[in-house]
């Protein structure tokens, strides 16, 4: 049963992946990437946990202008770990750029003794000032420890929506910017559709290599009725090395 599930859920990314990166990488050409790496510290409170901190390493992969990758890993004194992978074919339109995205996320949530995998498949549309993406995901829960019972006490969501609408003051090419956006997934996490989080962002270049980036998030509990009220927020601070 447990292999079957995650033959479901892998299978989809893992051919998606073997299809396109072949013809991604036969396209590479000189001065289509920028490769980058960064680094963030984070400070939360919600009402489950309480305080909290995270640490955070991001590594973004242009393999050229048609397609792109990156990888997510998380840290927390909650006691939980994250890692995430993306992948993304990109498409030149007349006016924008549209794109596919492939997410999959493992969160081991040590304290409260689960585990969350988690696959996305969506469609975005950017433009300079505007970012906005609509899919579905999938999850599977599992107990930790994994034990041959565990089986028995498995959560199986094989259905949600994911969506994403950012705006920017000014062009995402720009050396500075501020961004709000509403959406119920980030690098981090994939939150159930009647979840939504609220963030506010910006970065300011410092040169061609260094990026320092400050964001803020807040979520709210009950949101589809008159009774929504502050679940958590989060501060995000730290600094990306373009090379």
């Amino acid at each position: 049963m447990k292999n079957k599930l995650l033959s479901v859920f892998t299978l989809p990314f893992f051919l998606f992946f073997l299809l396109l990166a072949p013809t991604a990488m036969a396209q590479v050409q000189p001065g289509d990437t920028t490769y980058s790496v960064s680094i963030h510290a984070g400070y939360g409170h919600n009402l489950t946990y309480g305080s909290y901190a995270n640490f955070d390493i991001d590594a973004y992969l242009p393999i050229n202008k048609h397609f792109d990758m990156q990888a997510n890993i998380r840290t927390s004194t909650d006691n939980f770990y994250t890692a995430g992978v993306q992948i993304r074919p990109k498409f030149v339109l007349p006016v924008g750029e549209l794109y596919l995205e492939d997410r999959l996320m493992m969160r081991w949530v040590n304290r409260d003794s689960f585990r969350d995998f988690v696959h996305a498949f969506s469609v975005g549309y950017k433009m300079q000032y505007v970012n906005v993406q609509v899919g579905m995901s999938n999850r599977i829960i599992t107990p930790l420890p994994y034990t041959n019972r565990s089986e028995d006490e498995m959560i199986l969501e094989p259905f949600d929506a994911v969506y994403r609408v950012e705006a920017f003051v000014r062009p995402q090419s720009a050396a500075w910017n501020i961004s709000l956006c509403v959406s119920n997934m980030d690098n981090y996490q994939v939150e159930r559709m009647w979840q939504p989080m609220f963030y506010l962002g910006g970065w300011y270049d410092i040169n061609e290599h260094w990026r320092v980036r400050l964001s803020g998030k807040m979520k709210l509990a009950g949101m589809f009725h008159l009774n929504a009220h502050y679940y958590g927020a989060e501060l995000r601070a730290g600094a990306e090395y373009r090379f």
